[in-house]
């Protein structure tokens, strides 16, 4: 911990905590999803400022941990079962970090388990 004047200690920042950078939650997904997965290669403009917001929102690491991990169990995030309207889908790092038609971010409903079905 950090310590001010008072000698006080201070929380550090998430970013000198050792996460909550972009580039650690693009490492971590590269990481956790299945092999064939669509990994990220590049993090600029957009991209990273929505994975900036989405860490402020979501700011633990167990959380984006669970998320990724989730699409090994889904048939349907990994592309493997489409249904009528989402063909071709796959549930890549730009879907994960956007918001359903329902309003609801795709990370939580991940994250609750809706698309753990096989």
């Amino acid at each position: 911990a950090f310590v001010t004047k008072s000698n006080a200690p201070v929380t550090p920042p998430a970013s000198l905590n050792g996460w909550g950078r972009p580039e650690q939650l693009v490492e971590l997904y590269n990481r956790l999803t299945p092999s064939g997965h669509p990994k990220v290669a590049s993090l600029r403009g957009k991209r990273r400022e929505k994975a900036l917001k989405y860490l402020r929102t979501f700011p633990e690491r167990e959380f984006w941990a669970g998320v990724f991990t989730q699409i090994k169990f889904s048939a349907f995030l990994r592309g493997q079962r489409s249904s009528p309207g989402h063909e071709g889908f796959i549930a890549d790092f730009d879907w994960l970090l956007s918001v359903g038609k329902d309003g609801t971010e795709n990370c939580t409903k991940v994250a609750e388990g809706k698309y753990s079905y096989e």
